[in-house]
């Protein structure tokens, strides 16, 4: 009778750390997730920024504030923040495209083409 419940006993504290575990991973990943997603934004948000900068400095978007979201709403930290920052400075315009139309800019299409390379860095 001994044996049974111990084994009764140890099939559950098994499935509890199976279960522990799952949780523990499946956590982790949904945060894994949730900062890449932030760090996916703050690049988009960084790079238009800075590509209407180059522009026009007197565009509308220099007034855009989504960048105080990242900074303080989202679950990067701000040494995560300076760096995706430094970085886009530093090779955002690497991607810069011009039009074939000198009174317009390609602003959206560098920032598809930017985003995609930046992206792929996180997969690797």
């Amino acid at each position: 009778m001994t044996k049974v419940i111990d084994m009764k006993h140890l099939q559950m504290i098994t499935m509890m750390c199976v279960i522990c575990v799952t949780a523990s991973c499946t956590t982790q990943k949904i945060a894994y997730r949730e900062r890449f997603e932030d760090a996916k934004g703050y690049a988009l948000y960084a790079c238009i920024a800075h590509m209407n900068k180059f522009v026009d400095s007197t565009s509308f978007i220099n007034k855009d504030y989504s960048g105080e979201y990242f900074v303080q709403l989202s679950s990067l930290s701000l040494e995560e923040i300076i760096r995706i920052k430094e970085y886009v400075n530093k090779e955002c315009m690497n991607y810069w495209s011009i039009s074939q139309n000198p009174e317009g800019n390609m602003i959206a299409y560098s920032l598809l083409v930017f985003t995609t390379d930046y992206y792929s860095i996180f997969y690797r």
